[in-house]
């Protein structure tokens, strides 16, 4: 069942008494626990989850998995009985389907791609019977890249789906468009303005996936900033939490010595900025595993990643 609240087009022009009544009552409603949890432990002590009327990016370089991240993310939320409309610009929504039964199952990605282990497959699947049928995952494709669709798509679930979702999933916003001729900047502007506008309307959650710059790749060692974000100023500016995926390489051009995955809390609104959360990725399966501990924002301050990798678990 969704907890968003319908949308009344009618402007609420309340005292300051109904307002903070309002707000303490949703204050006591909040448990121990986030109401949207991301499922990766360390990451929703620092960020509490995703929030009901606010954006969250989450920005990486191509390839590092950031639509790995959100699929799984949004596996976690429908399975923790929200609704979840994951709106793919970059990949069809069998594409997405794939990854999910792939992060389920834990099978080789790369196995599955060239059609072996078929058998094997349908065996891990064979006890979720029912349970994608009970999922309140929707996976949309070929649409939702103007402002137009995303308004409309919304208003389909709202008549036809049973509601607006709890929590709406773009990948990735440089894919946007416009039905106007406008320069690509004022084109992400305007659609993060939109998905903006509706999180608060509809007060549902909105993750938004980003794509890091030119600068950002120039080196693997170097880690991604905001300003690293492409059209970086309206996604700086209308994010309520920016989270930064970043592949950390060890060693050196000459003795390489592999990787370490790092989710950067680069801003956050209503809460601390700075923290490092190790993450494991294992590619072959396309799952984000936590790794304690978490980086705090007073060590990343003093010192450099790599002090602060003394004594961390591969």
């Amino acid at each position: 069942m969704s907890d968003a609240t319908p949308y009344d087009p009618r402007p609420k022009i309340e005292s300051l008494d109904v307002i903070v009544q309002t707000v303490l009552a949703e204050i006591k409603s909040r448990g121990n626990a986030p109401e949207l949890p991301t499922g990766l432990p360390m990451l929703d002590e620092a960020i509490w989850g995703l929030h009901r009327s606010e954006i969250t990016v989450i920005a990486a370089r191509t390839g590092e998995g950031k639509s790995s991240l959100a699929i799984q993310i949004a596996s976690n939320l429908s399975q923790a009985h929200k609704r979840v409309l994951f709106l793919s610009l970059e990949m069809t929504r069998e594409q997405v389907a794939e990854r999910l039964l792939i992060q389920l199952t834990q099978m080789d990605a790369w196995a599955v791609r060239r059609g072996q282990g078929v058998e094997e497959l349908l065996a891990r699947l064979a006890p979720l019977d029912g349970f994608f049928k009970a999922l309140q995952l929707r996976l949309v494709d070929g649409t939702g890249r103007t402002t137009e669709q995303v308004r409309h798509l919304l208003q389909q679930m709202e008549e036809v789906a049973g509601g607006v979702p709890d929590v709406l999933v773009v990948d990735f916003v440089q894919l946007a468009t416009s039905t106007e001729a406008k320069p690509k900047q004022e084109v992400i502007e305007d659609y993060l303005g939109m998905l903006k506008e509706l999180a608060m309307r509809y007060r549902m959650a909105v993750l938004v996936l980003a794509q890091l710059n030119r600068e950002a790749t120039k080196s693997p060692k170097s880690r991604p900033k905001l300003e690293h974000l492409k059209s970086s100023g309206s996604i700086e500016e209308l994010a309520d939490c920016v989270l930064m995926c970043w592949w950390e390489e060890l060693g050196t051009e000459e003795r390489p010595a592999g990787y370490k995955y790092w989710i950067l809390v680069e801003k956050q609104r209503s809460g601390p900025v700075g923290a490092q959360i190790p993450v494991r990725f294992k590619p072959e399966t396309l799952t984000f595993e936590s790794v304690e501990p978490v980086v705090s924002p007073w060590q990343a301050a003093a010192g450099s990643v790599e002090d602060s990798r003394a004594g961390r678990d591969d």
